[in-house]
C-alpha cells in the first residue's frame, strides 16, 4: 500500500504484526468480556443457549489464547450441567 503525498508517492509503514498490536492495544480481561456479553443478552433469551452459541464460536477458532480459554470457562458455568470437554489434548 501506497500514501499519495501531493505529487510525490511516500511508501507506508508495513502492517503491525500481533506482538506489535498486543503492546499497542491489549485485549480486555476475559472478565470484562464476560460481562459485557451477559449485559448484552436481552432479558428474555434463554442465557443458556446463549451461552452455548458463544462457546460454539470459540470452539471454531484455535488455538485458545489462554484469556479464551477462561472466558470459555466461565460461559461453561452458565451453561452448567457438567458437559465440559477439553478443547485441547493435554486439559
Amino acid at each position: 500500500m501506497t500514501v499519495r503525498d501531493d505529487d510525490n508517492t511516500v511508501a507506508a509503514k508495513p502492517p503491525l504484526d500481533h506482538r506489535a498490536m498486543r503492546a499497542i492495544s491489549p485485549l480486555p480481561p476475559p472478565e470484562e468480556v464476560f460481562i459485557d456479553w451477559l449485559m448484552s443478552v436481552p432479558m428474555s433469551a434463554d442465557l443458556a443457549a446463549a451461552a452455548r452459541r458463544q462457546i460454539a464460536l470459540i470452539d471454531r477458532r484455535m488455538p485458545y489464547h489462554p484469556d479464551v480459554q477462561c472466558l470459555r470457562m466461565l460461559l461453561l458455568a452458565i451453561v452448567g450441567g457438567g458437559d465440559w470437554r477439553s478443547p485441547l489434548r493435554n486439559l
